[in-house]
């Protein structure tokens, strides 16, 4: 490996594991409502990180995300409580939750632009109403426990841990012939197809990662929590992982970590009762995207960028 692509590597990897490390240090020490944004915050994060090959480097605006989430944490809970053990039941929850990515990806692949978010959309309130009404599996809108497979300190080990793989794996695929056939796509569709990108089946592998991605999320936030609603898991979380991604940098490396931390905290103060505040939410988003399109993370690269010429030509 060259000497550059090493230290380009690293230049990522270093931050990467830092914030693993402090991840699972404010898993350990946070409790009570602090501690449940922590876990929100790392689970959401895990689970942006797959969005970010669909949104983020393809540009497609997937709105299905909440749905994978659930459907990894509701598969997992059914499965331990059917007497699998605790990484069997996960694999098969992320397994399941991915073979429903597959057939999201083979239906809407072929759509673009809004016809792909209506149809992701579409997808999410169908999962909405399963979770809802099938309640000898998911005991409907009040929600089901969740069996403890892990015990708690290996829960928060996966969570942290997987939070920097999940990064680094993203940094890794990024910088592939797979993540540059996505940027293909979002550049230009038609002419990446041209050009013999084969634009469908890239999208189906990114919208199948992504389930993976959302679906592990699940699983691990599912331990942790102890139970599962279908409150959690909405088109209005969907909506917000939407958000969240935008606001933190479509398609930067940690465009899902701060974009979960900048989303969940402004749902904390912006607290102005059902639909309210996921109005402000959006009318955030709007300015944020208007006011700097590439998101915080674009305004802080550009701004150091700045520093860093001027520090060259002093």
């Amino acid at each position: 490996m060259p000497a550059s692509s090493t230290a380009r590597h690293a230049a990522a990897l270093g931050p990467v594991a830092a914030v693993s490390v402090l991840a699972h240090v404010l898993l350990i020490g946070f409790q009570g409502e602090a501690g449940q944004l922590t876990l929100l915050a790392v689970s959401w994060t895990i689970a942006l990180t797959g969005l970010n090959f669909v949104q983020g480097i393809a540009g497609y605006p997937s709105l299905a995300q909440a749905s994978f989430f659930g459907g990894g944490a509701y598969l997992s809970a059914i499965l331990l409580d059917h007497g699998l053990p605790a990484a069997l039941a996960a694999a098969l929850a992320v397994g399941g939750t991915m073979l429903a990515g597959l057939v999201v990806g083979l239906v809407f692949s072929r759509t673009r632009g809004q016809y792909f978010a209506i149809g992701t959309m579409f997808f999410t309130a169908v999962t909405t109403l399963v979770f809802t009404n099938a309640a000898d599996w998911t005991g409907g809108p009040d929600g089901r426990p969740v069996g403890l497979g892990f015990p708690l300190d290996t829960t928060l080990l996966l969570l942290a841990g997987s939070l920097g793989l999940g990064l680094a794996a993203f940094h890794l695929l990024a910088g592939t012939r797979f993540g540059a056939r996505l940027r293909a796509v979002r550049e230009d569709e038609d002419l990446a197809q041209h050009l013999g990108v084969p634009t469908a089946r890239v999208k189906l592998v990114a919208i199948v990662v992504s389930a993976g991605f959302g679906a592990w999320a699940g699983v691990l936030f599912a331990q942790y929590n102890g139970v599962v609603a279908p409150s959690q898991f909405t088109f209005v979380q969907s909506f917000l992982m939407f958000v969240a991604i935008g606001i933190g940098g479509a398609g930067r490396l940690f465009a899902p970590l701060v974009g979960s931390v900048l989303v969940l905290g402004l749902t904390q103060l912006v607290n102005f009762g059902p639909g309210v505040s996921q109005i402000v939410l959006g009318a955030v988003f709007i300015a944020v995207t208007l006011v700097a399109p590439h998101g915080v993370l674009g305004v802080l690269g550009a701004l150091w960028d700045r520093i860093r010429t001027k520090a060259v030509t002093a």
